[in-house]
């Protein structure tokens, strides 16, 4: 899947990377770099992932930072989360 490929009216997404953010349909404001970053969030927005993995399983969490192999990555709706380093908080 392309990055942002099942895109449908969200605005000013960033995503760099296989699958990054490939199912987001609505979700603003988000930043997704590395493989599967974000690659499951549909609604949620303002989030950062910077890593492969990272945030992976989100889907409406909104406002999430996260750095580092698959960090957050068991986050589906969590709000406001910080997470730095390998598997931080998955």
């Amino acid at each position: 899947m392309n990055p942002l490929e099942s895109n449908t009216s969200g605005n000013s997404n960033t995503a760099n990377g296989r699958d990054a953010l490939g199912n987001n349909t609505s979700g603003h404001f988000n930043t997704a770099n590395g493989f599967k970053a974000l690659g499951s969030n549909t609604t949620g927005s303002w989030n950062s992932a910077n890593g492969n993995n990272v945030l992976n399983d989100n889907t409406t969490g909104i406002q999430n930072t996260a750095t580092g192999f698959s960090s957050l990555g068991s986050n589906t709706s969590g709000d406001q989360n910080t997470a730095i380093g390998y598997s931080a908080f998955s």
